[in-house]
């Protein structure tokens, strides 16, 4: 049990990997299509979001999988689509490139002198985050401990000054579901994409001291101490500026407003930065697990499992911080590539998710001492509300997408039907991160 995750271990996690970047930068264009109720939208975002982790939450408590979420899909899926999910789980982590470049930003909004050295320094904060893995999953644990009570005392004083100071005029004058309900499930789509990262947790299984009980726990308890910190931002932010100031404001303008300039540079740090940071290091800590397992059931090169003594795969780290940091040199993004799984990630999330119906039949134990047994007709009901809540992000994230998106999805997706039959048939995949479960049965 020594150097174990612990629940409060996992909450962090949690927590730092929801609350990153996306509720600074955009909380203010939720509230630009909705006013007022900006903060009853992150609350319905939050809940929509963890809708559609409730087959990872039921297996979470029903079966200790070291792949995580990639274990997951295996144990449900056929292998033709166990590959495309092994492949997702690559292209979705590109987006770590940002990370380090918007801390050096943020960094450079407090001291000007650093603005012409926002790239170098952003490669730096990625090589040092990266670095950090050489040590174990406990040690990354203790700075996201650390890091996220400091953003807790950020984010405190920030609504605590909102709270004391009271709204304007102007901003009280707005309605709540000011542009109607168009609006506010536009808000909702939107403010969903902040909501993501507590199935982080998730693939800390084979860190964790009783993955069955805490991490369905953690998982429940990240989201709603995210969604009760939100509701509280937006309420603030929505009683301080005008509806029709909104889009030309940001979370950072309002704190100038109601905190001391002292305390609005530790917002800055301890909020933004922090937020930057326990999200880039929440990621980190959940990136190997369901990646290395699909490395070593062979969809990926055998040598990403390659291990450091105290477990760290350190060939995987070192590609992702390649993947990670070159983007970030030559200033340009891989968010582009992330959106085109937008169509393959949701296909196979249907499938999943119509499979799952027979897990309570399929594993029979494994449901009876399941820490989340309840009736199976909740149970039917929970993933029937997990279909809608997928369909509702899904339509609204296809609407946004561009003519070289939807292109890009499409090729994508016939990529990794493709990769993933040629694979089959070549041999190389033997499925073993479910072996575990299957010798139980």
């Amino acid at each position: 049990m020594k150097g174990k995750l612990k629940l409060f271990d996992l909450i962090s996690i949690g927590v730092g990997s929801i609350i990153g970047a996306g509720i600074f930068s955009m909380l203010m264009s939720g509230m630009a299509m909705t006013g007022r109720s900006i903060g009853l939208a992150l609350v319905f975002a939050m809940a929509i979001t963890l809708l559609q982790s409730v087959r990872s939450l039921f297996m979470s408590s029903m079966f200790a999988l070291d792949g995580g979420l990639y274990a997951q899909q295996a144990l449900i899926l056929p292998p033709i689509f166990t590959g495309i999910t092994a492949i997702i789980f690559v292209v979705s982590n590109f987006s770590f490139s940002v990370f380090g470049i918007s801390i050096a930003q943020y960094l450079a909004q407090l001291i000007p002198a650093l603005a012409p050295y926002t790239t170098p320094i952003g490669v730096i904060i990625l090589t040092l985050f990266f670095l950090m893995t050489v040590r174990g999953i406990g040690f990354l644990a203790k700075i996201q401990n650390i890091m996220i009570v400091l953003m807790y005392a950020a984010l405190v004083l920030f609504i605590v000054f909102g709270l004391a100071k009271g709204g304007s005029a102007e901003a009280a004058a707005t309605p709540y579901f000011a542009a109607g309900p168009m609006g506010f499930m536009m808000a909702v789509a939107i403010m969903s994409f902040t909501c993501n990262g507590a199935t982080n947790v998730i693939n800390l299984s084979a860190d964790c001291a009783n993955p069955k009980r805490d991490i369905p726990t953690a998982f429940l308890l990240s989201g709603g101490i995210a969604a009760l910190i939100y509701f509280l931002l937006g309420h603030v932010a929505a009683g301080v500026v005008p509806f029709e100031q909104a889009g030309s404001s940001t979370l950072g303008s309002v704190a100038q407003q109601i905190m001391p300039a002292g305390l609005y540079v530790f917002f800055v740090v301890g909020g933004a930065i922090f937020a930057l940071a326990t999200s880039l290091l929440g990621g980190i800590s959940a990136i190997s697990a369901p990646i290395v397992a699909g490395a070593e059931d062979g969809w990926l090169p055998k040598s990403l499992t390659k291990r450091t003594q105290n477990g760290c795969p350190w060939v995987f780290m070192l590609v992702m911080y390649l993947v990670a940091a070159i983007p970030a040199i030559f200033s340009f993004s891989l968010d582009t590539i992330v959106s085109f799984i937008l169509v393959p990630g949701m296909f196979v999330n249907i499938v999943t998710v119509c499979l799952s119906f027979k897990l309570p039949h399929k594993y029979p134990e494994a449901w009876a001492n399941c820490g989340l047994h309840c009736p199976y007709w909740l149970y039917c009901l929970l993933l029937v509300l997990s279909m809608l809540a997928s369909l509702i992000t899904a339509v609204f994230s296809l609407l946004g997408l561009d003519a070289v998106g939807l292109i890009g999805n499409l090729v994508i997706t016939v990529f990794l039907f493709g990769f993933s039959y040629w694979r089959l048939k070549s041999g190389k995949v033997q499925i073993h991160s479910v072996d575990s479960v299957k010798q139980e049965q």
